[in-house]
């Protein structure tokens, strides 16, 4: 399944553990865009939206100004529900902080793309895989690592990352 993100933005959590080698190295095998974008935890899915840059860095800044930093644990691989390329890299620690922040932005500020990604049965993970894997991929490893910030990007005509700016909790 491919999309066209060309020109959408969406808001995403940086991961920066200290073992990240071990992540870059399985998406750089299995991951389409792990040369366009650094590992990451999507909070909001691609979305179009009239908003200015300027605009949607207030709205975000002002939603999300109820959370502070906090810890995450990343550990285990799973597949979503149905046959698919795709392998996570589960959030199994604060996952419950990612996903509100999630509805927050999704409810005040762009609340026609909620359906969109309420179809998907969002749960907050780092993406491994979406291309056939040749075997199975181990990854017995935890990674942990305190989110402070929220990165928002435009993403350009190849699938690249534009950073637009950061969002500081």
């Amino acid at each position: 399944m491919t999309f066209d993100n060309t020109d959408k933005r969406d808001v995403l959590i940086m991961v920066t553990f200290p073992n990240i080698d071990k992540i870059k190295e399985i998406q750089k095998k299995y991951y389409d865009i792990a040369d366009k974008i650094e590992p990451h935890i999507a909070v909001t899915f691609p979305f179009d939206s009239d908003i200015s840059d300027e605009d949607l860095y207030e709205k975000i800044t002002k939603v999300v100004e109820k959370y502070k930093p906090f810890r995450i644990i990343c550990h285990g691989v799973s597949t979503p529900i149905g046959e698919s390329n795709y392998r996570f890299l589960d959030v199994v620690e604060n996952k419950d902080i990612i996903k509100s922040m999630s509805d927050d932005i999704y409810k005040n500020i762009v609340p026609e793309e909620l359906e969109h990604r309420d179809k998907y049965n969002y749960v907050p993970h780092i993406s491994l895989a979406n291309k056939p894997l040749d075997k199975e991929i181990e990854l017995d490893d935890t990674f942990e690592m305190v989110v402070d910030s929220l990165y928002v990007e435009r993403i350009g005509s190849n699938d690249e990352s534009i950073k637009l700016y950061d969002i500081w909790l």
